[in-house]
């Protein structure tokens, strides 16, 4: 690698960019930023910096006067409830355990009952907190795992979305009553809510797919009566109240704009890039914008606010192209082209896989390009995006479909002049990766980071709702479909791996546990296989603290360097 893509890899894996913020009363922003090693909690004024381990997803308590945060360690994804001083930065525990706490809420009229999501019994439920006396109460009985959830105005009601997987419905809780009851069910679809600002006196908004296949905007009453106020095929996202009106977001290709819809008319905030967490205080519109340019800047009114995203080297943007799989299916994809003639090709394949790939900075992307790889990152079939058929058609059928459209993207790239092409992708994307490196002949060169290598034994070592991810995806468990474990696990093809391999794990994942790195290196070592691996000790499922995100990026391109442009 020169030195000058080095600096290139250093600036773009430096930048952190904003996820989360709070809204202050006088319009001081709360947000968490990434600091020497961990992230803690600023402002927008300078008056606020809590430090106390890795602190993310700010809420202002109002009733409390205090800054709600959560509290992790180690990428482990075992969150505490902690709240700060606005004044002080003193950070103080509310509820420190051992499982996975998240989405605190407080009660618009306690001050001391906060409402959140925890994994204390197995799956996502919803439960509330009595501050000060660590009581903690299960509120939801659906055995589906809680998604989402939002107060209502009296404080006495919570509606939650159940169900991460087949179809998810809103119920609502009433604390006074002691009951869990449907709210909007509707068959073969899913209802989905935004965490916070659902619920306001207008009624309860949200998105349903319900009649046409794709997210539609919804306005329900509270009592399971509801009207669609946006409808055409495009998938909307987060949607919340803004005073009177609805923020929410519609995606399209690359892009997720950001929308108002306001007496009954739809206009634009923002149309390029994603637009996310967008929220209204006094009239002004907030929102957490990505582009090329920036992995997540925070915009107020148009205007950034907060630029702990952007990068101030040249980026490329994506061209959308639209590709044909090998049963005739139009694949989406971004394709980005470096100047001069590209020295190979590299799939980059997403997460998920209910993700997609946006027309944001990636950094593994552009250093790619930089390097003068030109990349093509496919939205594959079980993206989001394009409607609920499609974000489906991978169920049951894991490295199947899906994994075709992976090897169309390469065959993509050949036809465009690229001899050879690589892969790589993180999580189910490290996964396709390892599939087509194993079970395709379609690629000459793969990385995988966190990547599933056994689904039986990825079952055999999951807790809770990520065991209930891979049963429903897969389409069954290991005794009801032994044949398609055996047939879609990359540890199957150890015996045709006959390209260069780079293999990424964290030592703390909670989800692709290191157990699954450990297996494939262990087989492919005793068939004399070469492997390239990688461990984070620090890290859990993905790649967040500076050193190993600069060392990760670089891996990458040096690997594909070495593995496509030397040959």
């Amino acid at each position: 690698m020169s030195a000058r893509t080095e600096r290139y890899v250093e600036r773009l894996a430096t930048a952190y960019g904003i996820k989360e913020y709070a809204v202050l009363p006088g319009g001081t922003v709360v947000y968490a930023a990434y600091r020497d090693g961990s992230y803690e909690l600023c402002t927008t004024d300078g008056r606020l910096t809590a430090t106390d381990g890795d602190l993310t997803f700010p809420q202002w308590h109002a009733g409390r006067g205090t800054v709600l945060a959560l509290r992790d360690g180690g990428g482990r994804e075992q969150y505490d409830l902690v709240e700060a001083d606005p004044d002080t930065g003193a950070v103080s525990s509310l509820l420190d355990d051992e499982f996975r706490n998240t989405q605190p809420r407080p009660s618009p009229r306690d001050d001391d009952l906060l409402a959140f999501v925890s994994n204390r019994d197995r799956s996502l439920d919803l439960y509330t907190l009595r501050i000060g006396e660590e009581t903690v109460t299960k509120r939801s009985v659906t055995h589906e795992s809680v998604v989402s959830h939002a107060w209502a105005p009296d404080g006495q009601r919570l509606v939650y979305e159940a169900g991460l997987f087949e179809g998810s419905a809103l119920r609502v809780v009433d604390l006074t009553a002691g009951t869990d009851e449907v709210l909007v069910d509707e068959p073969d679809s899913e209802q989905s809510l935004a965490e916070g600002g659902a619920w306001s006196a207008e009624g309860i908004v949200f998105t349903t797919n319900h009649e046409t296949g794709y997210r539609e905007l919804a306005v329900g009453d509270g009592n399971g009566d509801y009207e669609i106020r946006d409808a055409d095929e495009r998938d909307k996202y987060d949607a919340r109240w803004a005073e009177e009106d609805v923020l929410f977001t519609r995606s399209r290709g690359g892009h997720r704009a950001l929308c108002r819809l306001s007496d009954g008319e739809v206009t634009t905030v923002e149309r390029s890039g994603r637009n996310d967490a967008a929220q209204i205080h006094d009239g002004t519109v907030h929102y957490v914008h990505r582009d090329t340019g920036t992995v997540g800047d925070l915009y107020r009114d148009g205007d950034p606010l907060v630029r702990e995203g952007s990068v101030d080297v040249l980026t490329v943007a994506p061209e959308e192209v639209t590709y044909e799989s090998a049963d005739g299916r139009d694949v989406a994809a971004r394709l980005y082209t470096p100047d001069g003639d590209p020295i190979g090709g590299v799939v980059k394949v997403h997460g998920g896989p209910a993700a997609q790939h946006f027309a944001d900075l990636d950094p593994v992307v552009q250093s790619l390009v930089r390097a003068g790889f030109e990349v093509i990152a496919p939205d594959y079939r079980g993206s989001t995006g394009y409607g609920r058929a499609f974000r489906k058609a991978s169920d049951g059928d894991v490295g199947g479909g899906d994994l075709e459209d992976v090897v169309a993207a390469a065959d993509y790239l050949r036809d465009r002049g690229r001899a050879e092409v690589g892969v790589v992708g993180g999580s189910y994307g490290g996964y396709l990766s390892l599939m087509g490196v194993g079970a395709t002949d379609a690629f000459d060169a793969g990385a995988s980071a966190c990547g599933i290598v056994d689904w039986r034994t990825a079952l055999e070592n999951a807790h809770g709702y990520v065991g209930d991810f891979f049963v429903r995806k897969v389409g069954g468990t290991p005794e009801e479909r032994p044949d398609l474990y055996a047939e879609r696990s990359p540890i199957t093809y150890v015996d045709d791996v006959d390209c260069p391999l780079l293999v990424v794990q964290g030592a703390n994942d909670p989800r692709v546990p290191e157990s699954q790195a450990e297996q494939l290196l262990a087989s492919l070592d005793e068939r004399g296989i070469p492997c390239e691996y990688v461990r984070f000790e620090d890290e859990g499922h993905g790649v967040r603290r500076t050193d190993n995100r600069i060392e990760y990026v670089t891996r990458v391109v040096s690997f594909f360097e070495s593995a496509l442009a030397d040959r």
